[in-house]
């Protein structure tokens, strides 16, 4: 564990955002965009799973999935530089551990499904019950890991 906050830190030295306050705005700034990106479309493939916004067709949900995977692209890596300014600070707390955790769990939701998705087609998975099912958690995980990080700002 030493190592890996070793690195960490190593790392938040090496990109200058441990030392620079425009650098650490820069990528707080990209990683709210990598959160809009990937939160507003989720949102919307989730609630069409859920049974809600039927208008949205197979062609609309694969574009957002893709816009999601864009915003899960900027989001997390810009969220580890964040944490690599003050790496032991964020590992002591535990609103920043329940964070990725929560994040965690939402990836391996996402994950799950477009496993599924890839196997039996995403028309199988509407209105059926393992998709609401994975709907259902991605919201509830996603709305967690935003208001947790929001709260770390507090702790």
């Amino acid at each position: 564990m030493e190592a890996l906050v070793g690195l960490w830190t190593d790392l938040g030295r090496i990109t200058g955002i441990a030392l620079s306050t425009p650098v650490y705005a820069a990528v707080s700034a990209l990683h709210v965009v990598g959160i809009a990106l990937l939160f507003a479309p989720i949102a919307l493939v989730d609630l069409r799973l859920a049974g809600f916004l039927r208008g949205l067709d197979t062609g609309a949900l694969s574009v957002l999935r893709s816009t999601a995977k864009l915003g899960a692209g900027l989001a997390v890596p810009s969220g580890i530089l964040l944490a690599s300014a003050r790496p032991d600070e964020y590992l002591a707390n535990p609103t920043f551990l329940a964070k990725l955790a929560v994040v965690v769990l939402a990836l391996a939701n996402a994950v799950a499904f477009e496993v599924a998705a890839r196997r039996l087609g995403l028309p199988a998975l509407l209105d059926r019950a393992a998709g609401r099912l994975s709907a259902l958690a991605s919201l509830a995980l996603w709305l967690a890991a935003i208001g947790l990080g929001r709260w770390i700002a507090f702790t």
